[in-house]
């Protein structure tokens, strides 16, 4: 199913009765084609002149557009999105982004409603390879210390900044550089912080032929 703006309206309305009692004030619903996240929720913080927070404004959600997920994956992420909002709205302080209160009030929602709420969204393996565009990739490969293999896709701009991390943590053995046009590396995110994503070598590998080392 690929979702409209009014659907996700109509839904965002339903949803916010029954498990909010309709405490969420209308929000800007937005499409996106974005492959590295399926629901995401955007404001601004406006701090004082002491630089201390004072309220939340400007809420965006959006939902993506690029997955074909079953309606009920969509109404979950939907679900998930709004207690963001809730928690973000209420200036409630939760211990991380997906903390105790988050936590708290996914669970109560789905034993109250039967939905099946997650933390994140685990896309499937047809919808990573739906994405078939050539782009060219600056990747790392890294050894990390529990014999682990990861990859990290990186923004241009930020190679150096990654670079002098992966240098400097204790996790990270070893790191290797590349440039790779194979479209399965389309599935990661272009990191401009130091993430990785662990994958088996051989897959991996499987993936590296062609590409030049930088």
């Amino acid at each position: 199913m690929t979702p409209t703006v009014g659907y996700l309206e109509e839904r965002f309305n339903a949803f916010n009765e029954m498990c909010f009692g309709s405490a969420l004030p209308r929000i800007s619903i937005r499409l996106s084609n974005a492959r590295s996240f399926v629901g995401r929720l955007q404001y601004r913080r406006v701090r004082n002149w002491r630089g201390r927070p004072v309220r939340n404004e400007d809420f965006v959600l959006r939902i993506s557009t690029r997955f074909d997920l079953p309606e009920a994956e969509i109404e979950d992420t939907l679900i998930h999105e709004m207690i963001h909002y809730y928690i973000a709205w209420k200036g409630l302080r939760d211990s991380s982004t997906h903390g105790r209160i988050f936590r708290a009030m996914m669970q109560e929602i789905n034993a109250k409603y039967g939905r099946h709420l997650t933390i994140s969204h685990k896309s499937a393996p047809e919808e990573l390879d739906a994405d078939k565009r050539i782009r060219a990739h600056c990747l790392c490969v890294c050894k990390l210390a529990d014999g682990r293999t990861a990859v990290t896709v990186c923004a241009t701009t930020r190679i150096r900044s990654i670079q002098r991390a992966f240098r400097l943590a204790p996790s990270v053995l070893s790191q290797q550089w590349y440039v790779s046009t194979d479209p399965w590396f389309n599935r990661f995110p272009r990191c401009r912080t130091p993430k990785v994503f662990p994958i088996e070598a051989d897959i991996l590998l499987s993936h590296l032929e062609g590409a030049e080392k930088i």
